[in-house]
């Protein structure tokens, strides 16, 4: 396969490791972490990407789903979705560079083709929202006409929120099983 014609309107996406120390409370080493960022800032508008926007829920939407809780004393729940970038999927066919470390002597011309977001990259936020979005609609939610980051669904007496700001969620229910038998603590 020749490389070269593979990149005529394309720019490669450079990346690097960002590295962490996590500590616990004592300040001994909990763990070594490792993340690869794509570098987001070399990408280009209208090759590498089209659309970046994901909504968020409005903090006036966040204080009445609240407050609704409150007065109808509805049980509140506060998730986050760890590795959530990591889920989402675009169109675009993004090459990105080998990351440092992986490059084989021999093989400087590969490159990565990416099937799935990453963090860094300009679209990841919309990639994560568009398959969320998915599997709350596949369970029966509605997104709410002032607010599309506030889904709801009602079953006889039982009323549902989700309240999505980015990679977190604020469930509202009057039924502690009603999330757990439409599956949405388990499969967000």
């Amino acid at each position: 396969m020749d490389f070269g014609t593979i990149f005529v309107d394309r720019k490669l996406v450079s990346c690097k490791w960002v590295f962490k120390i996590k500590q616990d409370v004592n300040g001994e080493v909990e763990c070594y972490k490792a993340k690869l960022v794509a570098r987001g800032f070399t990408q280009t508008y209208g090759v590498d990407y089209n659309k970046t926007f994901a909504p968020v829920s409005n903090f006036t939407s966040i204080c009445c789903i609240i407050a609704l809780a409150a007065l109808e004393d509805l049980e509140i729940h506060q998730m986050h979705v760890k590795m959530t970038f990591l889920n989402g999927k675009f169109e675009e066919e993004i090459y990105m560079e080998e990351p440092q470390g992986f490059v084989h002597q021999g093989g400087e011309h590969l490159v990565c083709e990416l099937h799935k977001s990453l963090y860094g990259l300009k679209q990841f936020p919309r990639a994560w929202n568009q398959k969320l979005d998915t599997f709350i609609k596949s369970v029966e939610f509605m997104k709410g006409e002032a607010d599309p980051s506030v889904y709801v669904t009602q079953v006889g007496d039982v009323k549902f929120f989700i309240v999505v700001y980015v990679d977190n969620l604020i469930l509202v229910c009057n039924d502690q099983t009603f999330a757990h038998q439409r599956g949405v603590e388990s499969k967000v």
